[in-house]
């Protein structure tokens, strides 16, 4: 068991103001320094791409903690999973368990949930990744489709909804890159059988009037563990059109198929002394999921009137998609199927003198989504279908009305004000009427108001001091709408909370770009799944949580010639969140640390790259100690990893791209569980199972080859 250990949220900040108060002195002493990761853009994106931190240069107006992720630092990996460059963002903790089980977090929000992501919002460019009932898949999402990554920490009370823990924003590759007429393969084979193989093709027509990428992707891995075996494959469309100088047209579509058995979590004895096995009644039926998902997005852009200052513009999108799912598990069978369809549509603002790509004055819009879901349990036995347990639907409407305003007070003063009213409802309907008991029922929340307040103030010599202050909120899971027995829980009610922070970003001497951001959240009618069974959950609001936190991220151009460029970069976030007011039912856990977040995470490396084609990336990740139960009676292990890889890219005979690399994860053979499952339960005189094998050391190499066919 880890030792508990504790610091003062206000020591800690404290000592870190001090730091980014002599930052300056200590590069000029020493020489040296370190380089974040994500540096801070020189435009605001407008409508589909909010504010966004990326690029070489720095704008010193943003109004908010927003981090994005650049390609080059999508491609530090071996491109598999998504999971290693979201980790490297400050305030952001991803758990994988396997390929197909994951769980993020953002600033400690959605860390109760059990086997997915819930509690915020992601988008692939406007077509949203978030069911009606707010859980989130992104790691469907092949990462070759992927351009860059935007990451709103915390309540975002804007253009993408007011998700409480904020937003992930996928951008495709066709929307942000202008891509020559080409043909690509790159091919990836690794450690435990991974092979994957991702084919190319784009076309772009003489005037770049029309654009088609066209992606075939697939990916295999037989796992470290038993039961472990994962197989996808997945296929794109990307058309885009440009019908004249004001109006646009893009077409984007995403087919998944997937296979991956489930080795699901160990108790302390079996994770110690066997790591690689499955859980014994996962792996007595060999249970798995088994799934086709599409995604249908067709948006328009135009310019609708133009006066002698101002462009009034439009953006509709249309957006679909379809999931078909079968999962074999020990207690039962479960046969899914959802469709789900929506509308969003913006009208911006925009001042004809302000650079292409700044924010709009005035944006205001409208998003609507319905989803229909049906699911039956069947009986198992041994993984052998049986018997008809369930038959339900239910269907989720939602609807948000959002504006948002960006205003510059004067040449150094910004103001970002942002407004998000949500109404959410659900309708359930029980097909077998167990008993001749019709469980049937609607719940629909209050409707939610969500602001957004920001003010930047920029200083001289590039830097600036910004402040937030927002509202957001996040509806129940299914899990948590319904009783164990199928009833409709008629007292559930959304989790709410407001955040505040405050953050100073700058680049000093040219050469160290940084953020520092502090923040404290406060959140009520917290949601709790209790664990009443093997396959059974009952949801209620249990009390509040108080999440301070501290995110401080560093980048430092230590060599940046034509011959070379080595740019080391590290970042910290510091987490200090607790329980409030939390009793659930006798039990009183006030005061006590919130499960499942850990209070310390440290990730650092450097980049290097060269004139000759020589590329190289080593990484390193510290994860802290954190409570695996509410009393804090149980703590998970502090763990570091350590990742290299090295490459080399070269353009041959002046139409031939050439890039080829090999790499090593978890250099030092650390032992670490890579997700932990928090308040595991006890059945049946087992010990509970909390953790989830992480990979020992693994290797990977890969060879992308592109030929260009065009100009």
């Amino acid at each position: 068991m880890a030792i508990k250990r504790k610091f003062s949220f206000y020591i800690i900040t404290f000592i870190l103001l001090g730091f980014g108060c002599s930052i300056e002195a200590q590069i000029t002493n020493t020489g040296n320094g370190i380089n974040a990761n994500t540096e801070i853009s020189d435009t605001l994106e407008y409508l589909n791409s909010p504010i966004l931190i990326s690029g070489r240069a720095i704008n010193l107006k943003l109004p908010a903690a927003i981090m994005q992720i650049h390609p080059e630092h999508l491609k530090r990996d071996h491109d598999v999973s998504i999971a290693p460059a979201l980790n490297r963002v400050t305030g952001v903790y991803m758990q994988s368990g396997a390929l197909n089980t994951n769980r993020i977090t953002i600033r400690g929000i959605g860390n109760r949930s059990l086997f997915s992501t819930t509690k915020l919002r992601a988008y692939l460019d406007d077509i949203p990744l978030t069911s009606g009932d707010g859980e989130t898949t992104i790691e469907d999402i092949d990462l070759s489709l992927i351009h860059k990554v935007d990451v709103w920490k915390g309540p975002t009370a804007s253009v993408f909804g007011a998700g409480l823990g904020g937003m992930i924003h996928l951008q495709s590759s066709g929307i942000n890159q202008s891509i020559a007429t080409s043909i690509k393969n790159e091919l990836t084979i690794g450690s435990y059988g991974l092979v994957r193989n991702v084919a190319q093709l784009n076309y772009t027509n003489s005037k770049q009037i029309l654009k088609v990428g066209a992606n075939f992707n697939t990916t295999h891995s037989d796992g470290y563990r038993a039961n472990n075996i994962y197989d996808r494959q997945g296929g794109s469309l990307f058309v885009k059109y440009k019908s004249g100088q004001n109006s646009e047209t893009t077409l984007f579509s995403n087919h998944t198929s997937l296979k991956a058995f489930i080795p699901s979590s160990l108790n302390r004895n079996d994770y110690e002394e066997e790591p690689e096995k499955a859980a014994f009644t996962w792996g007595k039926v060999k249970g798995f999921e088994d799934y086709n998902k599409n995604l249908l997005g067709i948006s328009h852009h135009f310019k609708i009137a133009e006066s002698g200052r101002f462009l009034v513009k439009n953006k509709s999108s249309i957006f679909a998609s379809t999931r078909i799912s079968y999962e074999s598990r020990p207690f039962n069978i479960l046969d899914e199927k959802s469709n789900s369809i929506g509308l969003r549509t913006s009208f911006e603002i925009k001042s004809k003198s302000a650079p292409k790509n700044i924010f709009p004055l005035f944006t205001i819009g409208v998003e609507t989504f319905r989803e229909k879901y049906e699911w039956q349990t069947f009986q198992t036995l041994d993984g052998i279908q049986g018997n008809l347990l369930s038959d339900n639907n239910e269907v989720r409407k939602y609807f948000n009305i959002y504006a948002q305003s960006y205003y510059n007070i004067n040449d150094r003063a910004t103001l970002f004000s942002g407004l998000n009213y949500n109404s959410t409802r659900y309708n359930y309907h029980d097909l077998l009427m167990s008993g001749g008991i019709d469980k049937s029922g609607q719940y629909s929340f209050e409707g939610v108001l969500s602001p957004h307040l920001g003010f930047n103030y920029q200083f001289k010599y590039k830097l600036s001091l910004f402040a937030t202050i927002s509202h957001g909120f996040s509806p129940p899971s299914l899990s948590e709408t319904l009783t164990p027995d199928g009833n409709i829980n008629p007292d559930i009610a959304p989790e709410k909370g407001w955040n505040y922070e405050l953050g100073s970003r700058g680049k000093i001497a040219s050469k160290l770009t940084y953020e520092l951001t502090l923040y404290s959240m406060r959140i009520k009618d917290l949601l709790v799944a209790r664990r009443v069974g093997e396959d059974q959950f009952v949801g209620l609001n249990a009390g509040k949580t108080q999440h301070n936190g501290i995110e401080l991220f560093l980048e430092y151009q230590m060599i940046n010639t034509a011959q070379l460029q080595i740019t080391p970069f590290f970042n910290y976030t510091f987490s200090d969140y607790t329980f409030d007011d939390f009793i659930d039912g006798a039990r009183d856990f006030s005061g006590n640390d919130l499960t499942g977040t850990p209070p310390h995470q440290l990730n650092g490396g450097f980049d290097l790259t060269s004139k000759t084609g020589l590329y190289s990336n080593f990484n390193f990740r510290y994860v802290d100690a954190f409570p695996m139960r509410d009393d804090n009676s149980i703590y998970s292990e502090a763990y570091k990893i350590a990742n290299l890889k090295v490459g080399y890219k070269k353009r041959l005979f002046k139409k031939l791209d050439l890039d080829f690399s090999m790499g090593i994860r978890n250099i030092f053979n650390e032992k670490y569980a890579s997700m932990i499952l928090i308040n595991a339960g006890s059945f049946g005189g087992n010990a509970p199972r909390y953790y989830y094998s992480g990979l020992p050391r693994n290797y990977f190499t890969s060879l992308s080859l592109r030929f260009i066919i065009g100009c």
